[in-house]
């Protein structure tokens, strides 16, 4: 059996391309007013907001969900000093 084979599925559900910074930022304002749960709403308000050439898919309402999911996980939480 060759080493590495069939251990663990590689899942891709969002673009290859990385996001740019206007639509992470339209993304995170979208989330804002639209809740974490509502991804077709999400998914509807930032597609006017799309840089040229992006596919019809780009902000899917899976795209989005897991953008906004990679955005948290990069995001440190604030620390704060009492």
């Amino acid at each position: 059996m060759a080493s590495g084979i069939g251990k663990h599925k590689i899942l891709n559900v969002g673009p290859t391309e990385p996001w740019s910074v206007r639509e992470k930022l339209c993304l995170a304002s979208s989330v804002m007013r639209s809740g974490d749960q509502n991804w077709v709403s999400v998914s509807r308000a930032i597609k006017p907001f799309s840089e040229p050439g992006r596919p019809p898919d780009w902000f899917s309402q899976k795209h989005c969900a897991s953008q906004y999911s990679e955005l948290l996980e990069a995001t440190e939480a604030p620390k704060y000093v009492l």
